[in-house]
């Protein structure tokens, strides 16, 4: 019988957030020096931004598919947090990582991610992650930035995890209350709170939790 499995995320786990919000931030900041309409920086706060990237990869390229339009985007983004992560390699979380090590014995570790494959496999290989994770499933380029699309095909193989870890992204734990999974919200980096939503703020608690399983 195979272990059960933890679903985990990259972004403010096993890697602050930092490269992440700093390169959205700052992608709209370069979007909107491109068009010359500073309103787009006010993308970057909203919970629907990827609205805001779908308008300005229209303007941009107008001539591409929606899905043409949305590969490129992603691209470029994912590119700069390679980047961003490469330049600044204390953004890992290597006390958390080592923790996760020590738990393979007893379960299998995936990661849940909308980063791509080819991003995706250039931050694990950079950042020494590449045998970490047991499972790992993506978002395909051409998808959306929607953690359910990735969800729902990570189920359909492998079936629910027994607890899924998660950053800051609300929609991740909304699609865990609707599935009925058990979710933790890591603020490990003392982020604005979620309602609804079991949170951890240190290690510690996060090893309280996990030895409840």
């Amino acid at each position: 019988m195979e272990n059960p499995i933890i679903a985990t995320t990259l972004s403010g786990l096993f890697i602050k957030s930092e490269p992440w919000k700093q390169t959205h931030t700052i992608w709209f900041e370069d979007m909107a020096k491109k068009l010359n309409d500073p309103s787009i920086n006010e993308w970057a706060s909203k919970s629907n931004y990827f609205e805001g990237v779908s308008m300005v990869m229209e303007r941009l390229y107008p001539d591409l598919s929606d899905e043409q339009r949305t590969t490129k985007a992603r691209e470029l983004f994912f590119d700069s947090v390679y980047q961003y992560i490469q330049e600044n390699p204390q953004v890992k979380n290597q006390e958390v990582i080592d923790y996760f090590s020590s738990l393979k014995e007893k379960f299998r570790l995936a990661l849940i991610t909308t980063n791509t494959p080819e991003v995706v496999n250039k931050i694990l290989s950079l950042t020494g992650l590449v045998s970490f994770f047991d499972i790992v499933e993506s978002s395909k380029p051409h998808e959306k930035d929607d953690k359910g699309i990735v969800f729902d095909r990570f189920i359909k193989v492998y079936g629910k995890p027994v607890i899924y870890i998660g950053g800051d992204k609300k929609d991740s734990f909304d699609y865990c209350a609707k599935h009925n999974i058990l979710c933790i919200f890591a603020n490990l980096e003392g982020d604005e709170e979620l309602n609804n939503v079991k949170t951890i703020h240190n290690l510690n608690e996060l090893k309280g939790k996990i030895e409840n399983l």
